[in-house]
């Protein structure tokens, strides 16, 4: 019974972090205009909204130096106090913009301060989901591990559907003026309510490692840098579909829908909704899957399936068959949900444990840096030089492609007992 009730508290643990992060997320796109108008006033709209969407950008540059830092620092002192500072420097910023004044108020000290919050927001995402993987993953025996290693990412997935329901729900309740002037501040005042439930929780788990068990008194990056290279380089690549993927499908694909669908923005909402709930479901089973099949497998499939038929199904999206759209973005989140269902064991399973925290967390946070926060920008750029609607597709082809030949160069783990 003990073992139950411990495993549903880091379950939960586990959980609570990816909500808030992801939450945060949700909630900056939602009230980007209104943002843009509070701390970046500008006589051309446009400009002002690129400064606020270049606020948020600056948070994917700093996730690989907090990924760097928590690494060290849950391979040297332990995991559980990267999941418990992760969480408090990630209420800090999240307090700061729910009160903090205006532009109208404080002059051009408010954007600045927005932009540090968003750096500090930044750091601490790069330890946070990662670790949280790790933990859950260690503290598990290997039939549950698979399980365990994707609850994290089920917390991904809702903290962006909360989000959006807490962002459709303050839409809908108040009106315009009220949001721009005072209602906008309430969604990120639930993240710091959401931490400090996250922080009591987080704050009686057991730890999973401790340095002292180790007798290598090597730094962890200089070790990955000396005899682990090549699978962090593989973990790098195998990510490029997550990254690309995860941000063109379910963050891109509804503005695509509205340029060149033509379809409404609460349309689009509603089938992204029911696309992400798509992918939820099925990542437990992917997980499932993996401690059965192997790990390879299941992933190759997911890469495979994207390599294939991302152009088809953009495709189908734009043909005139019934349900076109929720379809083609049905099929790409299975695809996905099988990545996710099978990605954090992988990369788990791939390094030993007085690395893994610094080698799983650096390599995720920069193929995420670079490839994920850029997806959306880069898919419209090619269709804006290639003139082309579909270009984008092959993007996110030659991504899953490089990341399927990856995979097959790992070795296959799923057997493996022991994570020491």
């Amino acid at each position: 019974m003990e073992d139950v009730l411990l495993r549903r508290k880091l379950y939960i643990a586990g959980f609570v972090g990816e909500i808030m992060e992801w939450f945060d997320f949700t909630i900056y796109g939602f009230f980007a205009l209104v943002i843009a108008k509070n701390f970046f006033p500008a006589e051309n709209h446009f400009i002002s909204l690129i400064a606020a969407f270049a606020a948020f950008a600056i948070g994917f540059l700093m996730r690989p130096l907090g990924a760097v830092f928590f690494g060290f620092m849950g391979d040297m002192y332990g995991r559980k106090k990267v999941l418990t500072t992760s969480m408090f420097l990630m209420s800090i910023p999240s307090f700061i913009i729910a009160v903090m004044p205006t532009y109208q108020t404080i002059g051009v000290f408010a954007p600045i301060v927005l932009v540090l919050m968003r750096m500090l927001q930044g750091l601490s995402v790069g330890g946070e989901h990662t670790g949280s993987i790790i933990y859950l993953a260690e503290l598990s025996d290997h039939k549950k591990r698979a399980f365990s290693a994707v609850v994290p990412f089920v917390g991904t997935m809702l903290g962006v559907l909360t989000g959006s329901l807490v962002g459709a729900v303050i839409f809908a309740v108040f009106p315009a003026d009220a949001i721009d002037s005072w209602a906008w501040r309430i969604p990120f005042g639930m993240g710091v309510l959401i931490a400090f439930v996250g922080m009591m929780i987080r704050k009686h788990l057991p730890e999973s490692y401790a340095k002292e068990n180790d007798k290598s008194s090597t730094m962890p990056i200089v070790m990955i840098y000396q005899k682990h290279f090549t699978p962090f380089i593989k973990v790098f690549l195998i990510n490029l579909p997550f990254a690309v993927g995860f941000y063109m499908i379910f963050i891109y694909n509804p503005i695509w829908m509205q340029q060149f669908l033509h379809d409404s923005k609460e349309y689009t909402l509603e089938i992204n909704s029911l696309a992400l709930f798509i992918a939820m479901l099925v990542m437990p089973i992917a997980a499932l899957l993996s401690n059965h099949i192997g790990r390879k497998p299941v992933i190759l499939i997911a890469t495979g399936g994207l390599t294939l038929f991302s152009w088809p199904l953009y495709r189908l999206m734009l043909s005139n068959i019934p349900f076109h759209a929720l379809l083609g973005q049905g099929i790409f989140a299975i695809f996905i949900g099988i990545f996710m269902g099978t990605i954090g064991i992988i990369m788990v399973e791939l390094f030993s444990r007085n690395i893994r925290m610094s080698a799983v967390s650096i390599a995720f946070n920069i193929s995420f840096a670079i490839f994920g926060g850029t997806a959306p920008m880069i898919a419209t750029w090619l269709i804006h030089t290639s003139g082309d609607n579909l270009s984008l597709a092959w993007y996110l082809s030659l991504c899953a492609f490089i990341s399927f030949l990856t995979i097959l160069t790992i070795d296959e783990t799923y057997k493996k007992v022991s994570l020491d």
